[in-house]
């Protein structure tokens, strides 16, 4: 893979080109991982430039809170419901568009489950045991989807969750080209994409306090490790405040402020 980088560049293939060339293999073996059927993304390597410094390994990169905000009130409000949900739920484009009704469960427990993926057109079976889950949603998310139920044309339990205006599954080229594009130019973040919405749910996640495995899970990927690897960047580097300790750690004595918790330790012991 390096050789033919390399190759690229001594016919004068500028920089941006060599990396139009490498986005998709990147982002087609960053999948092929996450399912298990490679250990390693060739395409994610160091290229030295005879005229420039060498590059740096590109990482995930996720939006922040804010960036996430100016996006989403960036696009047609009849599109926010969508990119909202691929922000919650960290489906990959594939996944997100094959769900239909029967995929969602309203009630106590709003969930959605993954079962397929729109692959080109075709509906095909999940690449892997790890990506078949069943993830929670948020009353919120959990009330968009039911007023998106109601409103929709066809209420079939095999109709699309999110469909065309013809009612027919979305196509990922259309709606990058003619919905995702102007909202990301328009609000300055032309770097993203549909995976950049993956990236993001798992770094709320992990602000959240989810711990790897359980992020692993959420986002159907074969191994704790894996997920810890790709995403570590994405976590608090630093040691963060000691404040906790203050009521994790108290004495019991004369003077003490004692908490129920700690009285009843006491009495037990």
């Amino acid at each position: 893979m390096r050789s033919f980088f390399l190759r690229l560049e001594r016919q004068g293939v500028t920089a941006a080109g060599v990396a139009k060339v490498r986005a998709p293999l990147r982002a087609m073996f960053a999948d092929a991982i996450e399912d298990g059927t490679v250990r390693h993304n060739p395409a994610r390597i160091r290229i030295r430039r005879t005229t420039e410094p060498a590059q740096v390994e590109e990482k995930p990169k996720a939006m922040t809170r804010v960036q996430l905000g100016k996006l989403l009130g960036a696009l047609p409000e009849e599109w926010r419901p969508f990119f909202e949900f691929l922000a919650h739920t960290g489906l990959r484009i594939s996944e997100a568009i094959a769900l239909t009704w029967s995929d969602v469960e309203f009630g106590t427990r709003p969930v959605v489950h993954v079962r397929t993926q729109v692959y080109r057109g075709e509906r095909k079976r999940l690449k892997s045991e790890h990506s078949r889950r069943t993830l929670p949603l948020s009353p919120g998310m959990a009330r968009t989807l039911w007023t998106a139920q109601r409103a929709a044309e066809s209420r079939s339990e095999g109709a699309p969750v999110f469909a065309s205006t013809t009612g027919s599954v979305l196509s990922p080229s259309n709606v990058a080209r003619r919905v995702l594009k102007p909202a990301k130019e328009a609000a300055g973040l032309e770097w993203v994409g549909f995976h950049s919405f993956r990236h993001t749910c798992a770094s709320m996640l992990f602000e959240a306090g989810k711990n790897p495995k359980q992020v692993q899970v959420w986002l159907g990927h074969h191994d704790p490790g894996f997920t810890l690897k790709t995403y570590v960047h994405l976590m608090d580097e630093g040691l963060g405040d000691a404040a906790f300790f203050d009521s994790a750690v108290t004495r019991v004595g004369d003077g003490d402020p004692v908490t129920t918790s700690e009285v009843l330790e006491v009495e037990v012991v």
